[in-house]
């Protein structure tokens, strides 16, 4: 789970913790310029890696305020390249990024920045090159609420009504998707070749491929191109 998760509630204190760290981020500490990375490799970026670290990939996550030295022994932070704050511009020239990858992300931004984020993810990446993305799937949930699953890990809901809560009221979940939803928002910005794919298998661009195993039961997978021309 990416650190956009660990606010499970949306009170005023969780929020103002979040803004404080987000602009303290962008005020003060200095980004990574993509020229500082190996040239020599295709560059892969992962937005929201949370625990889901790989060497030789890019793997971003939201800023983290400064812990005193007391803390370091007690608390141990997922590693990090580059930090951000996903609601604003990614910085990367345009054409740049040879493949992205982003899971579990997108359902902690409101609608409006997530097409935000995918213009931006579109902007970046080399023409020719994919977009590889994971979320909660509503259908999943509904199908589960209307009584069509059987999935093992929905019976840590008691009622199909409190897996519909945790889905879009918990976790700092601030939309929700599906297959159309995410697909019809993809072809608009301006991909071409938007499919739902088989989690942790299938997918055109191998090197893209890194769900987290434990998020299979609840998650839908697309993958997106962007136009050569």
């Amino acid at each position: 789970m990416s650190n956009y998760g660990l606010l499970k509630a949306t009170g005023l204190i969780q929020l103002f913790v979040f803004e404080i760290t987000s602009w303290y981020g962008r005020a003060f500490k200095r980004q990574k310029n993509i020229k500082t990375y190996d040239s020599s490799r295709p560059l892969l970026l992962d937005l929201g890696v949370g625990l889901n670290y790989k060497d030789s990939w890019i793997n971003a996550d939201f800023y983290r305020l400064p812990r005193f030295k007391f803390w370091k022994k007690y608390e141990k932070r997922p590693k990090i390249d580059l930090e951000l704050d996903l609601r604003f511009p990614l910085p990367f020239a345009n054409n740049t990024i040879d493949g992205i990858y982003t899971g579990h992300t997108l359902e902690h931004l409101s609608p409006w920045e997530s097409k935000a984020l995918l213009s931006e993810i579109f902007r970046v990446l080399k023409p020719g090159c994919w977009l590889r993305i994971n979320v909660p799937d509503l259908e999943k949930y509904v199908n589960f609420y209307c009584k069509k699953t059987s999935h093992k890990e929905f019976l840590q809901f008691d009622t199909g009504c409190e897996a519909i809560h945790s889905l879009t009221q918990e976790w700092g979940h601030k939309s929700c998707w599906d297959n159309e939803l995410l697909a019809k928002t993809l072809f608009k910005i301006g991909f071409i070749n938007v499919e739902k794919v088989k989690f942790g298998s299938e997918g055109t661009d191998k090197r893209l491929i890194k769900e987290e195993k434990i998020r299979e039961w609840e998650t839908l997978v697309l993958e997106a191109q962007k136009p050569i021309v």
